[in-house]
């Protein structure tokens, strides 16, 4: 009994060790595979590249449960969204009961945690969104079954998460930035409890370009029971906070195939006015929570009814704010008597027939009241009736608000009424009456210690009937001075159907203290404008031309510009510019600086600047004299402004569509990619996004150009070149060597010394890099060879061994007129002469964009130069010796590849010889087979007759009649064996030639 037990005990800690053993290594033996086959699986199912490093399977880190980690995962989309990343995570980790996977006909998940993930789910205006990606089945027709197996899930989380949804369809962007998640749900259950518990340390919220949240804190936890097949959830308990602004739910969301069913009730469950400030943009700072405030809360609001693409659900909002006020701690004065009541209600779901009503507005900033109340109706027409007043003392807000490093003083008013409808295609607005002022003020930054000052202006804006050619707008006495400089303007514009201006403007303004003052978002202005113009006019004489109506004068002056901008890659620096105004154009007496590396010096005039200024019609006309000592074009063609020669990495220059200038250039040196050209004088036309190009003069690479032709940027993603060439003098060599063109369709060039002429027409296609689309190319024209050679090529060491030409391993071309075009592909060349060593060759053929050549060679050689073996050859196909002195035709061939070609001579005119050899043989043994046969018989004389009579004689037949008559029997025997003779001599002959 003692010896069972013990061997039971010790077959027990077997079975355990085993186990525990297998426990071990099986995750880590089959670790390797588990991973490949994952790999394999998600390549079959995901349209998507899917990488991961990490991958660990274990059994003990929370034993009985299996562990699966999975490091460094990523899924990066393909097109359309190629290169973009959809999710990536430091970590994943899923933990699954292994009684489960062993035993269970349920998978439950014990949890899922993903650590540091980032989520970026895009949609485009079309619906087509990046987390699209499952493959589709390609059994469309085969349905699941369903079967026993069920799912469940005790908890997941997401610990320091960043997700950005970017919905373009909507437009509707969100972004949260430190999520941390978790939640828990028995999914395999008809009806449960959801419960989540969600912070964000960042949230921003943005629809149709406007910002509704920007860096709001974001707490929620909920407990939302799921029922009806995971389409129904009811909000059970649960609270939602944004920054300290607190709101909880009540109600339903239901989810329908093709649309959604809610009845939702929100509201406030705090009462402090302080909660509503901290979702004021600007408003949660640090020192937020010491802020002072008092006043009553209310907020509530209802959604209700069914949302589609056709429908919305009804819903309202109300806000009530009670005899409210908040200080600053640090500030002596608060803003008091803060009272609102606003009702936002659409009772029917239609958009337009939504209310909003701002029955009242006030707030008293110190001694300064602001009274507002609006009342708009109906969204389209929009039908308004609004008023505000307000009286502000600048110099007090910065003891109310922490301005800090800004400045202000001086007296604002503000007296606002507006009622009535705006209708855009009525042209109907508001009838209005406003007036606004700002005397004594003042505006001092920390980063711009020099003060704006003594500013002062009064505006009124008058409309009483709601026309919109019956408005209104005065600005008088705009003035200012900024470091001893005045600048003043005065403004009347009426008729917003057709702009009537008078505008006087006079001053001096220093572009770098005002752009301090007034900040350019990633843009710095450097550089003193003194002005003094007068202007007035209507649209209407504009647009027609009509410019003696448009009584403009005046002159403007700019000296020390500089413009940067963090999205420019290069420096604007204008040493000085002088402009004079009239009514017809501006004329540009002088325009002098640098642009990037470029140095430019420009004169002429500028026509309908005042359309263009306007925004109405968007051309600028010129005629400008351009001219530049050097001028860098990559700077304007590459992302980082620097000059590379990998073409790669250029870019194509664009010509406005707003532009229409007739250039007349002088350039002493530009520099494009890597090419460097000089002396560039003639008259370029720029107009609708093309630049015609007209008797442009210059030199590169050692050679002289003439362009006339234009480049056609309208369709920027497929720019065009249409151009006529005259280049004089280039080098071949340098033409291959700098030229993608000549390279592809002409790769001998590269080894051939000498330089070349050309007229030539071309056209095709370009690539963002800027170099030419070869395989649209289309041209045609001669080029001109004065004197060249061409050694050391594969070419002509496969022709020379293959001719035994020794004396022919040079080709000279001298005078050489080529007839050239290049289409599908190809460059093809009419025949042309040039010499191998001494001996004359024509050539003709093409070269293709694949490298395929098919070229043919026709040379007329000594048969004493080409050696005893090709002398062989030449006599196998004529059937009998060469003279050494007779000159042979000799065809070579030229096919294969340019790098690898395969050479060949073309005996067929050797052919054509041998054949006629053998007909004469043939007719020759005949002819001595038959008088053979024949003498000694009767038949002889009439064959000699037969044979010495021409065949247009008319008595050969006779003749042949009566031979058959007097000897059938030998003349048939004979033409038997001739028949027999000649088949067996040809056969011959053609077995020789054959071998």
């Amino acid at each position: 009994m003692n010896k069972v037990l013990k061997w039971s005990l010790i077959v027990l800690g077997s079975l355990i060790v085993l186990l525990v053993a297998a426990a071990v290594i099986v995750p880590i033996v089959f670790k390797d595979d588990i991973k490949r086959l994952a790999q394999k699986e998600i390549d079959k199912s995901v349209n998507a590249e899917v990488v991961f490093e990490g991958f660990d399977l274990t059994l003990f880190r929370n034993f009985p449960n299996v562990t699966v980690q999975v490091g460094n995962l990523g899924v990066m989309n393909r097109e359309p969204f190629a290169g973009e990343m959809l999710f990536a995570t430091e970590e994943l980790e899923v933990e699954v009961n292994l009684k489960d996977i062993l035993f269970g006909d349920q998978l439950r998940l014990k949890g899922i945690s993903l650590i540091n993930p980032v989520i970026n789910v895009k949609v485009l205006k079309d619906g087509r969104a990046n987390y699209d990606i499952a493959v589709p089945s390609a059994d469309t027709t085969t349905t699941e079954e369903s079967g026993d197996f069920s799912f469940g899930i005790d908890h997941w989380e997401i610990v320091n998460g960043d997700i950005t949804y970017d919905d373009a369809s909507l437009p509707f962007k969100m972004a949260m930035i430190g999520l941390n998640h978790d939640g828990s749900g028995d999914f395999d259950q008809d009806e449960f409890d959801l419960k989540t518990h969600t912070v964000v340390d960042s949230l921003d919220v943005i629809y149709d370009g406007t910002a509704y949240m920007s860096e709001k804190k974001l707490t929620l936890d909920a407990i939302i029971s799921i029922a009806e097949q995971y389409s129904k959830y009811t909000f059970k308990e649960n609270s939602a906070k944004i920054n300290d602004f607190a709101m909880s739910f009540d109600g339903w969301f239901k989810m329908n195939e093709s649309d959604y069913q809610m009845d939702i009730t929100f509201k406030s469950p705090d009462n402090s006015f302080k909660s509503l400030l901290s979702i004021i943009p600007g408003m949660y700072t640090q020192d937020f929570k010491d802020i002072e405030t008092s006043g009553d809360l209310a907020f509530n609001g209802a959604v209700k009814g069914t949302y589609s693409e056709k429908q919305m659900p009804a819903f309202n909002v109300n806000l009530l704010v009670k005899d409210a006020m908040f200080k600053y701690p640090q500030l002596p004065t608060a803003i008091n008597n803060i009272n609102v009541d606003l009702l936002i209600d659409n009772k029917d779901g239609v958009i337009d027939n939504t209310v909003i009503d701002l029955k009242k507005m006030h707030l008293d900033f110190g001694k300064n009241p602001v009274d507002a109340k609006a009342l708009i109706t109906k969204m389209y027409p929009t039908n308004l009736d609004a008023e505000v007043k307000a009286k502000l003392n600048l110099a007090e807000l910065t003891s109310m608000f922490p301005l800090e490093g800004l400045e202000m003083k001086g007296a604002y008013a503000l007296d606002l009424k507006a009622k009535g409808v705006y209708d855009s295609l009525k042209k109907t607005i508001p009838a209005i009456e406003a007036a606004m002022s700002l005397n004594n003020g003042y505006v001092k930054s920390k980063e711009f210690p020099l003060p704006m000052q003594d500013l002062h202006f009064t505006s009124t804006i008058k409309n009483s009937t709601g026309r919109m050619a019956e408005t209104f707008i005065n600005v008088n006495d705009l003035s200012m001075v900024v470091d001893n400089e005045k600048f003043a303007a005065d403004l009347a514009l009426q008729n917003l159907d057709d702009y009537t201006w008078d505008l006087k403007a006079k001053g001096g303004i220093d572009l770098e203290k005002i752009t301090k003052i007034f900040p350019v978002d990633g843009m710095r202005f450097a550089g003193k404008v003194n002005a003094d113009i007068v202007t007035k006019g209507k649209y209407s004489d504009l647009q027609a031309e009509r410019y003696e109506k448009l009584p403009t004068s005046g002159k403007a002056t700019l000296t020390a510009f500089k413009y940067t901008a963090k999205d420019l890659p290069y420096e604007v620096n204008l040493k000085t510019a002088s402009m004079v105004f009239d009514p017809k154009k501006i004329t540009l007496e002088r325009l002098q600086g640098t642009v990037g590396h470029s140095d430019i010096n420009v004169s002429g005039s500028l026509m309908n600047y005042l359309g263009y200024v306007l925004g109405k019609d968007g051309s600028i006309k010129g005629n400008v004299n351009f001219a530049s000592n050097y001028l860098d074009l990559n700077q304007f063609m590459t992302d980082d402004g620097t000059t590379s020669t990998d073409t790669a990495s250029y870019g194509v220059i664009e010509i406005p569509k707003n532009i229409d200038f007739a250039l007349n250039t002088n350039i002493k040196k530009t520099q494009l990619m890597d090419y460097t050209i000089t002396d560039a004088t003639g008259d370029i036309i720029v107009r609708d996004g093309i630049a015609n190009l007209s008797g442009l003069h210059f030199t590169m690479l050692g050679g002289a150009f003439v362009v006339n032709g234009a480049y056609n940027t309208q369709d920027i993603k497929h720019p065009k070149y249409d151009f006529g060439l005259k280049i004089d003098k280039l080098s071949i060599r340098e033409a291959a060597n700098k030229s993608s063109l000549v390279a592809s369709y002409a790769p001998i060039a590269g080894l051939v010394s000498g330089n070349f002429s050309t007229d030539f027409r071309i056209s095709g296609e370009l690539l963002n890099s800027m170099m030419p689309n070869l395989s649209t190319v289309n041209g045609a024209g001669n080029v001109k060879i004065a004197q060249a050679s061409l050694k050391d090529s594969k070419l002509i060491s496969g022709v020379t061994s293959l001719t035994s030409l020794k004396d022919a391993d040079q080709v000279t071309l001298k005078d050489v007129m080529m007839a050239t075009s290049i289409s599908n592909g190809r460059l093809s060349v009419k025949p042309f002469d040039v010499k191998f060593g001494e001996y004359k060759t024509t050539v003709t053929g093409s070269t293709g964009l694949d490298k395929s050549v098919d070229y043919n060679l026709k040379m007329d050689v000594p048969a004493g130069k080409l050696g005893t073996e090709y002398n062989a050859l030449i006599a196998k196909y004529t059937g009998g010796k060469t003279d050494p002195n007779k000159n042979i035709p000799l065809t070579v061939t030229i096919g294969g590849k340019y790098d690898a070609p395969k050479i060949n001579v073309d005996m067929a005119e050797q052919k054509a010889q041998a054949q006629e050899a053998i007909t004469n043989a043939a007719k020759e043994e005949g002819q001595k087979q038959l008088e053979k046969a024949v003498k000694g018989t009767e038949a002889e004389k009439y064959v000699k007759d037969i044979l010495g009579t021409s065949k247009k004689d008319s008595t050969v037949a006779t003749t042949t009649d009566t031979a058959k008559t007097k000897a059938p029997s030998a003349t048939d025997e004979v033409q038997k064996k001739l028949e027999e003779d000649a088949k067996k001599k040809i056969q011959n002959l053609l077995k020789k030639k054959n071998q």
